[in-house]
């Protein structure tokens, strides 16, 4: 048997290796700072939501600073509602995503949330995409899903960051 026979061999042992290592590092670190529950079965989906709410924050904020650099120009020469619709339809993937990791980590309340933050997010693409909307129309709905956000998700509440300098109306 040669070397590439030998090193074909094990590839499948190694991987095998890998994924028992990753249940087993779980299942003996149930009090990770990833899984507040304790529950080893729930450390990726913890993970995994705190994800989508990162992003979920960081494309509503991103969105927002391309309907305020339109509204101090007057005119988008730059591509911003272009770009605004890209980080519209990245956080509502993420709010999809969202959905099914809470209702396994924190249960139907949180997931109907976040499906309503989905539902609004995907309302206000759609009518960007239609040329429904104002830019300081777009700077106030996004602002009020941002909030909604917020609300039930108050470590990313920006009005209690000394170092945000984004209005809080």
């Amino acid at each position: 048997m040669d070397r590439q026979q030998i090193v074909l061999l094990l590839i499948p042992f190694g991987f095998l290796a890998l994924l028992l290592l990753d249940d087993h590092e779980e299942a003996c670190n149930p009090h990770c700072p990833d899984n507040p529950t304790g529950n080893p079965s729930k450390g990726k989906e913890v993970y995994y939501l705190q994800y989508n709410k990162d992003e979920l924050f960081k494309n509503l904020l991103a969105c927002e600073g391309h309907f305020r650099n339109i509204e101090v120009n007057g005119i988008d020469t730059e591509g911003s509602l272009n770009c605004a619709v890209k980080h519209l339809a990245d956080a509502e993937g993420h709010g999809d995503e969202a959905i099914s990791h809470s209702l396994f980590v924190v249960g139907e309340e949180k997931s109907e949330k976040f499906k309503g933050l989905r539902d609004s997010i995907r309302d206000l693409r759609h009518d960007l995409q239609k040329g429904d909307l104002s830019t300081s129309e777009g700077t106030k709905r996004v602002r009020q899903i941002r909030r909604e956000f917020e609300k039930f998700n108050p470590d990313f509440d920006i009005s209690k960051c000394s170092a945000c300098e984004i209005p809080n109306e």
